[in-house]
């Protein structure tokens, strides 16, 4: 649905491996595949967002469950 929207980027002509980010939230990858054919295609398939990190002075006191250590 997302790659039909205004907007969206065109199925030819884009690197292997390039993502895109529809403004619903949801990702994509331009990758090599298998169509439901069973054809080898190179389109753009859903993907799973890339982690961001997070910063190390917050990390280490939100990550931890009952706080920090006493004693």
């Amino acid at each position: 649905m997302c790659l039909q929207t205004e907007g969206a980027p065109s199925p030819e002509g884009h690197e292997v491996g390039e993502r895109w980010v529809c403004s619903c939230g949801d990702n994509f990858v331009y990758r090599e595949g298998f169509n439901r054919a069973g054809y080898q295609t190179v389109e753009w398939w859903p993907a799973p967002a890339i982690p961001q990190p997070r910063n190390a002075r917050t990390k280490a006191r939100r990550g931890l469950l009952f706080g920090p250590r006493k004693g």
